[in-house]
């Protein structure tokens, strides 16, 4: 049975959905937003990210960005360092808890999205799939 590109589409957003659907369930366990999830998640990604990046990939403006890194700093979740070149520039890194935070998440997502329902083969093409779509 062929699958239109429409049908596909449809079922990456059913996909979207659930994904975004348990990482609020998540957050909501560690007492966060998914947005504040999704920063920590982005800085643990990235290493380390300066404010004006953070805000590009939570697509929100930087006098937003302040509001949701300050409670991540009141969390003890984030600190804020002054990059050495340029005190100007703030760098947002991950204390010791927002990283085993964004790693019981990691490990808790596996489960919950079923990654376990798909065998070997079809996590490898799923995963050259996902891949090749994200180019």
């Amino acid at each position: 049975m062929a699958t239109s590109d429409q049908q596909l589409c449809q079922d990456l957003f059913q996909l979207l959905d659930q994904v975004k659907l348990q990482l609020l369930h998540l957050a909501e366990a560690q007492g966060l937003t998914s947005t504040q999830l999704f920063a920590i998640y982005s800085i643990d990604h990235h290493g380390e990210l300066a404010m004006h990046q953070a805000a590009e990939i939570l697509h929100c403006d930087a006098s937003n960005i302040t509001g949701i890194v300050d409670r991540l700093v009141m969390q003890n979740l984030v600190e804020r360092r002054e990059r050495p070149l340029d005190r100007r520039t703030k760098i947002l890194v991950l204390t010791d808890k927002g990283r085993r935070i964004v790693q019981s998440v990691k490990d808790a997502l596996p489960d919950r999205l079923g990654c376990a329902f798909i065998t070997s083969s079809e996590r490898i093409t799923l995963h050259t799939i996902i891949q090749k779509l994200c180019r």
